[in-house]
């Protein structure tokens, strides 16, 4: 695949806009939602490990809620990067990798990845991206050729922080444009990044430095994290291949 889309001369590009979690309703078309750090990333591990399904919630009560409907499944996220003592899994990859995911029907609530997903409420078709799948992103862009594509950049705030959600952007729109950023750069720019400089500094449980391994693993996977939304406060995630 990889060699198939560098190859590819496209004529005309869709265009491009980009938000945060201020604006998700700006998107109506193709919507890009990111979250590097580590949502996106660490759902991408739990399908890759035998996943069934991933639900998405915006709040702590909604996934508590809506396991009692799903007496079999497993709740994994954070708050401010923190595991959640009612939930069963941290919203680490390491975490997930380690865990036998075969069948399961997974809960997720983060603070800005699942965020994104509830309110991107406009989009036609929406993606839920990181590094992971970033390139079967682009390639699912060219193949769909949507007028417009929305990148949600879930993890930008005005302090600086989420350059590692704009890196993936830039480097989906660079993929698309034939002129791919390196994948040293951006494994630079996750790890220098405010949020990712928390896994090598704080030294909490809960933000291991490993996890940073798995999610500068650059197009790991040929598949894409596909969205629907089911109601006002839940969006289903599938893997979809391409």
């Amino acid at each position: 695949m990889k060699k198939k889309l560098e190859g590819q001369l496209r004529t005309a590009l869709p265009d491009f806009s980009r938000g945060t979690l201020s604006d998700c309703e700006l998107g109506t078309d193709f919507v890009v939602v990111i979250d590097v750090l580590r949502a996106f990333t660490t759902a991408a591990y739990a399908f890759a490990g035998g996943a069934r399904t991933i639900f998405c919630v915006a709040e702590i009560q909604q996934a508590l809620d809506l396991k009692d409907r799903f007496p079999d499944s497993l709740i994994m996220g954070e708050v401010n990067g923190y595991g959640i003592p009612e939930f069963d899994l941290n919203n680490s990859p390491d975490q997930i990798i380690c865990t036998d995911l075969k069948g399961k029907t997974l809960i997720q609530r983060t603070t800005a990845g699942t965020q994104g997903l509830i309110r991107s409420t406009h989009g036609k078709t929406i993606l839920a991206v990181s590094l992971v799948t970033a390139r079967a992103a682009a390639e699912m862009i060219r193949r769909t050729a949507p007028q417009s594509v929305h990148f949600v950049e879930t993890g930008v705030l005005p302090d600086g922080r989420g350059d590692e959600d704009r890196a993936c952007a830039d480097y989906i729109i660079s993929l698309l444009k034939g002129t791919p950023l390196p994948t040293a750069e951006l494994d630079a720019r996750v790890r220098n990044s405010i949020n990712g400089m928390r896994f090598t500094t704080e030294g909490s449980p809960d933000l291991p430095a490993v996890d940073l391994e798995w999610v500068c693993s650059v197009d790991r996977f040929d598949w894409v994290l596909s969205a629907e939304r089911i109601n006002d406060f839940t969006v289903q995630l599938s893997k979809k291949e391409l």
